[in-house]
């Protein structure tokens, strides 16, 4: 089930621990329904997910014009929401926001290879187990995975997982975390520092969809997607002739130079 249209909820770390009625951990098990383990070192070999880093590094290579498809995701903010608006459009909208996330990607790879290979994943991933057959769901991680791909001497990431209370005796030997401050500690989170979750619902098969955190360790490399479109319009204006590859995602651009051209 898809939850992108629930509303994502901002929390912060405070000195003080949150009551359990604004606990966002306790609210993502809805009422005893979900539950949320912590498994550190997790090998990344059984992780499965759709687009490895050739296929990226394919997409972008056969696409006919590249630097066209930058300039036509370039709308402003009325712009988009008249857009999105119109029913006729939401099939176009599925196609723009994965040509979205596909050229923001080719950014962050870059970005944060270097990143990853000096301080190591910072931020957990979020997986959801459904089934005793089923593999793990990346809810959040996969970029970081593609980075991983170039990183060979790292083999394991450490991850949260969200599941149903049925499964819980699967993950009886990890920790579970049962609230914020729990959270925020493996997170190793400062005060004041900010977190924002989409949750499920309680007929879902985990409580949590999706999480981020505006940790100062990954600030400089964590651009969003508005900013990698014009910093990869502006590489492929200085570079028409580039070609993607595992070697390109590995070697650090300095962006830097491509904020304006």
């Amino acid at each position: 089930m898809e939850y992108y249209n629930n509303p994502i909820k901002t929390y912060t770390n405070t000195v003080l621990p949150y009551d359990r009625d604004c606990d966002p951990i306790v609210h993502s098990s809805h009422n005893g329904e979900h539950c949320l383990f912590f498994q550190p070192m997790l090998p990344k070999a059984v992780l499965k997910y759709q687009q490895k880093l050739t296929d990226l590094a394919d997409w972008a290579n056969n696409h006919p014009n590249l630097l066209d498809l930058c300039d036509s995701l370039e709308y402003t903010v009325e712009e988009l929401r008249k857009y999105t608006d119109d029913p006729e459009n939401f099939h176009d909208m599925g196609m723009h926001n994965m040509n979205l996330r596909y050229i923001a990607s080719l950014v962050k790879v870059n970005l944060w290879v270097n990143d990853i290979r000096n301080q190591g994943i910072v931020k957990p991933l979020l997986l959801a187990y459904t089934g005793e057959d089923e593999p793990y769901i990346v809810h959040n991680g996969e970029t970081r995975l593609r980075c991983l791909e170039v990183i060979p001497e790292i083999t394991t990431v450490d991850c949260f997982i969200t599941t149903h209370r049925r499964h819980a005796d699967r993950f009886s030997a990890l920790p579970e975390i049962e609230n914020f401050a729990q959270y925020t500690e493996i997170c190793q989170a400062e005060i004041g520092q900010q977190f924002q979750f989409r949750f499920t619902d309680p007929d879902a098969p985990y409580g949590i969809d999706w999480y981020e955190t505006n940790s100062r360790k990954t600030g400089k490399v964590m651009q969003i997607q508005d900013e990698c479109i014009l910093l990869i319009r502006n590489y492929l204006r200085a570079h028409p002739l580039t070609v993607f590859s595992t070697d390109w995602f590995s070697t650090p651009v300095d962006w830097n130079l491509y904020k304006t051209y």
